[in-house]
């Protein structure tokens, strides 16, 4: 079973199905509105042929769906010969969630409501010193975030969190890089939770970025894919059938684990920044990297040299191992850098009898914004309300 996202606090009743089950929906109830959620708009007919349930079953769910706030009727629409049906949308307003996103020098935030529409967003230098600090400053960006988008408070159901680093398999601590001392081996969602008002949900930031890419991004086209996460480090997500596959501890995806006993190096843009601070580019951080990216830099080809071998024994074990549609590389990485990558990256398949196991297409990440403040934003909805 998969470790499920850690998360700080209860939900607030005024979310509750009901104050004893502690849930917001029934199982069904969540297939029902996942459903709608991937379809945009649908009908309730559609609903039945796609759910196995029984069209009075369906009519009950969504009437109480629609009675709590969460979807809405709509225009009727010809359904062939038959009489005209009703529409059935997610109710934009009923909720909304905040992401977050910490990674070792930039802090980003995002705003998305129920429907999943982002609607304001938010990305800045790490500046703050000390953990209080920090906490202080993402509660102050949150307040403005919903005050420009004129949202109320009182329709927050949660905080996503995105993170750069490990789980430990204590709870919600985290490991991160070294940068990050100050919220090392500590349940930072509690910590957060506790800044904000509000239920956190807390994950490393390759799953969370590959749940923002399957939302937002290629997962429009592919419900299995393994996403490569390039920032600071080198990590990653996994999304099977639509869905972040997270491992017993939560780290499935950290990919660069089998590299050291190559002697394989992991792309780390860290890495390329540093070849390029000796080269003589005044490059403070990761965010300066991206943000002043030259194609012309003599030490990129270097450094796709030096990353791809490794780069491609993780692509043929994950093919291998769990045969996805796509590989996504994503995160931070400059998108022409990410074009140079795909030709570089092998992938072995030994042919038999004049036919080669199917390959996945290597792509670049689609998702608008920071891919983990977007997946941040989706973890509170994801986790209690759709799939």
């Amino acid at each position: 079973m998969a470790a499920p996202t850690p998360f700080a606090r209860q939900l607030h009743p005024a979310f509750l199905r009901d104050v004893d089950s502690g849930a917001a929906v029934s199982s069904n109830e969540r297939d029902l509105l996942d459903l709608v959620r991937r379809h945009g708009t649908t009908t309730r007919a559609d609903l039945v042929r796609a759910t196995g349930l029984t069209a009075q079953s369906v009519m009950r769910l969504v009437d109480e769906l629609v009675e709590r706030g969460m979807l809405e009727l709509g225009e009727t629409r010809s359904q062939g010969r038959g009489k005209p049906a009703a529409t059935v949308t997610l109710v934009p307003d009923y909720a909304h969630a905040i992401g977050v996103s910490i990674t070792t020098d930039s802090i980003a935030l995002g705003l998305m409501d129920f429907a999943g529409n982002l609607l304001g967003q938010h990305q800045e230098p790490m500046r703050a010193s000390g953990r209080g600090a920090l906490l202080r400053r993402i509660r102050t960006l949150a307040e403005r975030l919903l005050h420009k988008s004129e949202v109320d408070e009182d329709s927050v159901f949660g905080v996503g969190l995105g993170m750069t680093g490990f789980f430990i398999g204590e709870g919600s601590k985290v490991n991160p890089p070294e940068p990050l001392d100050g919220l090392a081996l500590l349940e930072v969602d509690t910590l957060l939770a506790d800044a904000m008002g509000h239920p956190v949900w807390l994950d490393n930031d390759g799953s969370v970025a590959a749940i923002g890419e399957s939302l937002h991004g290629v997962g429009h086209r592919y419900r299995d894919f393994a996403y490569f996460y390039f920032g600071h480090g080198f990590g990653g997500g996994l999304i099977m059938d639509g869905r972040c596959s997270r491992g017993a501890h939560g780290n499935a995806g950290e990919f660069a684990g089998m590299l050291p006993a190559l002697g394989l190096e992991r792309a780390a843009l860290e890495t390329l920044r540093s070849m390029l601070v000796k080269d003589g580019e005044d490059l403070p951080d990761i965010q300066a990297l991206v943000e002043q990216y030259d194609p012309a830099w003599p030490a990129i080809e270097r450094w796709i040299e030096r990353v791809a071998p490794g780069l491609s024994v993780i692509a043929s074990a994950v093919v291998a191992i769990v045969d996805p549609q796509a590989i996504v590389l994503g995160g931070r990485i400059p998108p022409d850098l990410a074009q140079r990558l795909i030709p570089r990256i092998a992938i072995d398949n030994v042919s038999r009898r004049g036919h080669a196991r199917p390959q996945p297409a290597i792509v670049t990440a689609q998702a608008p914004f920071d891919a983990v403040a977007l997946g941040a934003a989706s973890l509170p909805f994801k986790e209690c309300f759709f799939h």
